[in-house]
């Protein structure tokens, strides 16, 4: 039976939470799924071993690979090949898109399935993303008043993506990334590249009660499908 490919952005820090995550979006899916792993350089062989045995021998993309792949694209885009050399959550802004067939399918290892679920990256259904509680981006409010390219959507999380590669635009990312002014939040940037593309491509939210960053109102029960485990509350996963 054909499954449907979804990539994750992984490292040898993350190896055990990726092996717990992504399992349960494999056991959860009632469609079958593979895993492509885009390997930030430091993964071992023991890591390799241990996710092929826990995750279905996934696809894994090694960083040399990787860098060859996307050389030609970044070739002519200077600021977008600095960004991708300092910051590993750029191989799932570039790489995840290049390797992807018409449509990229992405979750983030610290994304928990909690329930059986379907249709999360149906088809032909365009550019979609997990909805933050607050808008996560790395430019300032005044920045949108002056630079009409930037259009965000709100409160776009990039922990799940569904997005059609063809709405994928390197050029304006170039635009973006290469204006430091744009990057006062770091761990941001990707996150609001995201958005940008998103805008573009026109952009939905998965509902935010099914697909959710935890917090103090969740009730045992109330149908919640999967929980992101973000930075600030990674311990409670």
């Amino acid at each position: 039976q054909w499954m449907k490919m979804v990539a994750s952005l992984l490292g040898h820090a993350h190896v055990e939470m990726a092996v717990r995550c992504l399992g349960s979006l494999l056991r959860g899916s009632a469609e079958p799924l593979a895993l492509r792993l885009h390997d930030d350089g430091s993964l071992t062989a023991e890591d390799r071993e241990r996710l092929a045995a826990a995750l279905g021998e996934p696809e894994v993309v090694a960083r040399a690979e990787a860098d060859e792949r996307v050389a030609e694209v970044l070739a002519r885009r200077p600021g977008l090949a600095a960004f991708r050399r300092r910051n590993p959550l750029a191989l799932k802004l570039i790489d995840a898109v290049l390797c992807a067939g018409p449509e990229l399918a992405y979750c983030d290892t610290d994304v928990l399935f909690l329930r059986r679920f379907s249709g999360l990256f149906p088809d032909g259904a365009g550019a979609a993303f997990m909805s933050d509680h607050q808008n996560a981006y790395s430019v300032r409010s005044w920045h949108l008043l002056r630079h009409r390219r930037l259009r965000l959507p709100r409160h776009v999380n990039s922990g799940v993506i569904h997005f059609p590669t063809a709405a994928w635009d390197p050029d304006l990312l170039e635009w973006y990334i290469g204006r430091p002014e744009f990057g006062f939040a770091p761990v941001w940037v990707e996150q609001t590249a995201w958005a940008l593309l998103g805008a573009r491509a026109g952009c939905r939210l998965f509902d935010p009660e099914q697909i959710r960053i935890p917090d103090r109102r969740m009730k045992e029960g109330d149908g919640t499908v999967a929980l992101h485990f973000v930075g600030p509350v990674r311990s409670l996963l």
